[in-house]
């Protein structure tokens, strides 16, 4: 519910250069919702599930922190499930700003949930990479990742398997924002604050902004004649 404040007469009024004041209201418009999902590459069917329930009812902003202290998921269970192709239809047709935030290793088809994000914060020792050419990567991974990166360098990764230190990464569009550790927090807090904040925005009746704007045309007019 919105919260109306009168007494803002004065404000419109000097706003649209009337000379007068008129009926006003000042509402608060709250900002984005935010959440924030800690995604790490290895863990049990259960909780992948969990994941993507949770990220089918978010909307606003969502941030992703991708933690991994690992190389790969041995296991595979990305690779070879239709989890991530679930992932990038809900991103991709929710409304929803997402925010990754790298630490560590970031192989295969983790590269999938970087490349459909909207921004990408990483720190200096994050990486990224390919260990494996197509063993242990999702088909849906390719086709994200060309939101980022061109077909060349991703077929570059896949062959070569060399590993991406961040600002590589950043060089090549697949990472926005490089720092130290500090420095990427403070970067997630800001971001919060910018687009989360509650907002102030004035509201009149239609009749009395149409009687005002039209006042202020025939003044110009006089003016110019």
């Amino acid at each position: 519910m919105r919260k109306l404040e009168s007494n803002t007469a004065a404000d419109v009024g000097k706003e649209l250069d009337t000379g007068k004041d008129l009926p006003a209201f000042k509402a608060d418009i709250p900002g984005m919702s935010v959440m924030t999902l800690d995604v790490p590459s290895v863990q049990s069917k259960d909780a992948w599930n969990s994941f993507l329930q949770l990220l089918s009812l978010a909307d606003g902003m969502v941030i992703l922190r991708l933690n991994d202290v690992v190389d790969l998921d041995e296991e595979g269970y990305l690779a070879h499930s239709p989890f991530l192709a679930e992932v990038y239809e809900v991103v991709d047709s929710r409304p929803m700003f997402v925010v990754c935030v790298c630490k560590g290793p970031i192989r295969a088809s983790m590269m999938m949930l970087v490349a459909i994000s909207q921004l990408v914060l990483a720190t200096k020792e994050a990486t990224f990479g390919f260990p494996n050419y197509r063993h242990d990567q999702h088909p849906i991974t390719s086709v994200a990742l060309k939101k980022r990166i061109s077909e060349q360098v991703q077929r570059r990764l896949a062959l070569v398997g060399n590993a991406l230190g961040a600002c590589e990464a950043q060089r090549l569009g697949l990472v926005d924002f490089v720092g130290e550790e500090e420095s990427v927090e403070n970067e997630i807090s800001r971001l919060i604050y910018r687009n989360c904040s509650p907002s102030k925005q004035y509201f009149m009746y239609k009749p009395d902004l149409v009687k005002a704007m039209r006042e202020k045309e025939e003044a110009e007019d006089f003016l110019d004649s």
